[in-house]
């Protein structure tokens, strides 16, 4: 055993050694003195206390007992010798006292009144039912063998306050409490008494009665555990504890024994109720959270966080309160974590202002349909007055001709009028979802019979929202007067209309001929625009001085860490491999107008997410690098192009 050398810890044994908590300080000193020259050579660290003088001693102790904390009290006693209270000593005498009492249970409790009216209150822990019991029941740190405090818990008027040091645990505490009970019902009129009351009742319980009580005298070890079962057992614990603390009550002389008993049945309450209050929180909270995940299944389906944070059960009582953010997070957490074979439960994406919307996975295709009802008739509304103002004005627009044009149109017309609808179509996880819709997985037409995937794809925003460009354009041309429909007529007033405004007519017959013989050169545009597009994100992700080449080689370093070098190369190779599958199926919706580098970032990001990555640790240059390689295929398809 490490021989002490702190002075404080020495003043504690000198207390317990001359069995009182008044020291007289020229003694100490003298105890000091004699101390640090006996251990001096086994710890050094007692030099300073070697021929000290009580005078030092004296000083010493005064600036402890200047420190609240310590609660001792520097005074004279009647012979005027200088003396020093130390209220460690009954921290020392009540452990000694419940060390005792774990191994003999019929010893009854210390009472409070054994500590003296000096005893500081800086070292008196007290513990209400109403504030701090529940904090209290459920500390579970490992507490020190060396008491530093007292803690004390009021029980009422009728039963005397419990004070015990806080090296005892809670757990340890009730073991000791049900061990007092169990001692009382060891005796057989005790345990009839006991028993009658509490099948009389619990009509129709008896034997339950009978098995619970047996369980309790059987099993010590499992007393308290039986206490957190739930069930009968809450009930059966308050009727055991009520009716033996009715008995104990109707004495009017009680003994030491009987008010300790009392003591442990009020304890034993206070635990059961905690223990049942905590049962009755779980279980709201995971009512709660089931109610939560059923918010998912309804319309409209997609949810803000702002919008969940709302939600209220079926009596206008809001969730949050019935369990707390930290769950709300966590449960998030875990739902919109992908699995190990397939996509996560709820998925998650953002519109353009970077908002967060949650949807159930199998509610993506409902919402789809939802969205799709919602923009088809805006979007319609504004391409078909679009080319009415045009054929208007005689002029048209590659759009009206080309497939290709006329969905890029869509995209743009619903990215302003259905901004949630695009984000969705452009969430990374949409491909995905069309992937096990091919496997699968998830029904290829929607539940109104809607289809939102084909050949494990998503459907274009032209498909999704039924716009055909030749309706469109037939829709757009009704609208005109009836003589644009007449050849002859309409050539003669489209010449009169050219011929007011030269500069304008010429303005519009030069873009009317180069929309109507371009055709060819707007095909051959298209890729190089892309190839523009891509070459633009790639110095958005490539730091200025470097390659893409040099970036990619740095990010396989970072995250390939494998030793051996074909282990290394296969890793690589696999990677690679899914990076290119999943390129290869959104391949369709990589365009100059979308493709940019949060584009890349997002596909990156799911793919980093994907269960056969997981294993991976560097998780940020693995990241890193399925943005570089991403780049580095869109890069070679624009060449090819």
């Amino acid at each position: 055993m490490a021989i002490p050398t702190d002075f404080l810890h020495l003043l504690r044994l000198y207390s317990v050694r001359q069995n009182s908590p008044n020291v007289v300080i020229p003694d100490f000193a003298d105890y000091l003195d004699k101390f640090a020259r006996l251990h001096l050579q086994e710890a050094p660290g007692l030099e300073p206390f070697v021929g000290i003088s009580p005078a030092e001693t004296a000083s010493r102790l005064r600036k402890l007992a200047a420190e609240e904390e310590c609660g001792l009290a520097v005074s004279k006693d009647l012979r005027n010798r200088d003396m020093v209270f130390v209220p460690q000593f009954y921290l020392d005498r009540f452990r000694l006292f419940y060390k005792n009492i774990l191994q003999n249970p019929e010893v009854p409790f210390p009472a409070y009144i054994e500590l003296p009216r000096a005893f500081p209150r800086s070292l008196i822990r007290e513990v209400s039912v109403e504030a701090n019991f529940s904090e209290f029941a459920e500390e579970t740190a490992e507490p020190s063998s060396a008491a530093d405090c007292l803690i004390k818990i009021e029980f009422g008027a009728s039963v005397p306050p419990l004070v015990f040091p806080d090296s005892l645990s809670p757990q340890k505490l009730l073991s000791l409490a049900l061990d007092k009970i169990r001692l009382f019902l060891r005796k057989d009129e005790s345990r009839d008494f006991i028993c009658k009351r509490m099948m009389a009742v619990n009509p129709g319980k008896e034997n339950a009665v009978r098995e619970f009580v047996a369980r309790f005298q059987s099993s010590p070890e499992k007393s308290a555990e039986i206490m957190q079962e739930g069930g009968d057992a809450y009930l059966f614990y308050n009727y055991l504890c009520a009716f033996i603390k009715q008995y104990i009550l109707k004495k009017e002389e009680k003994t030491a024994e009987e008010i300790s008993l009392l003591q442990s049945v009020d304890l034993a309450e206070y635990f059961n109720n905690h223990y049942k209050g905590k049962a009755q929180k779980r279980l709201q909270r995971e009512t709660a959270l089931k109610n939560l995940m059923l918010f998912f299944q309804k319309p409209p389906y997609s949810y803000t966080m702002e919008e969940i944070l709302a939600f209220t059960d079926s009596r206008g009582v809001p969730l949050l309160g019935q369990y707390s953010r930290e769950d709300l997070d966590g449960f998030l957490q875990e739902k919109t974590s992908a699995g190990d074979a397939s996509l996560a439960e709820i998925l998650v994406f953002r519109d353009k202002n970077e908002v967060r919307h949650f949807v159930a996975k199998e509610k993506a295709e409902a919402l789809t349909v939802r969205l799709c009802e919602a923009a088809r008739k805006p979007v319609k509304t504004s391409i078909t007055r679009m080319w009415y103002d045009q054929l208007y004005a005689y002029s048209s627009s590659a759009a009206m001709r080309t497939q290709n044009d006329f969905e890029a149109l869509v995209e743009n017309e619903c990215r302003k009028f259905a901004p949630e609808l695009y984000a969705l179509w452009n969430a990374p996880f949409m491909p995905l979802l069309a992937h096990e819709s091919l496997s699968g997985k998830l029904g290829a037409v929607s539940a109104a019979g809607f289809p939102v995937f084909a050949h494990g794809a998503v459907l274009p925003l032209s498909g999704l929202l039924m716009l055909r460009r030749q309706e469109l354009l037939t829709d757009a041309k009704i609208l005109l007067p009836f003589w644009y429909s007449v050849p002859v007529l309409s050539a003669i007033l489209a010449f009169f209309r050219k011929r007011r405004g030269a500069k304008h007519r010429r303005t519009e017959r030069t873009e009317a001929a180069a929309e109507a013989g371009v055709s060819a050169e707007e095909k051959a545009e298209a890729p190089r625009n892309f190839a523009k597009t891509v070459a633009d994100t790639e110095r958005a992700i490539v730091p200025a001085g470097s390659s893409l080449e040099a970036e990619l080689a740095s990010a396989l370093a970072q995250w390939n860490l494998s030793l051996d070098a074909q282990n290394r190369k296969n890793q690589e190779e696999d990677v690679n491999s899914l990076i290119r599958d999943y390129v290869r199926r959104i391949q369709h919706t990589l365009r100059s107008q979308t493709f940019d580098a949060d584009r890349v970032r997002n596909l990156a990001r799911t793919l980093a997410d994907a269960p056969g990555l997981r294993p991976v640790k560097n998780r940020e240059a693995l990241y890193v690098y399925i943005q570089l390689y991403i780049l580095k295929l869109v890069k070679h398809t624009a060449r090819m192009h």
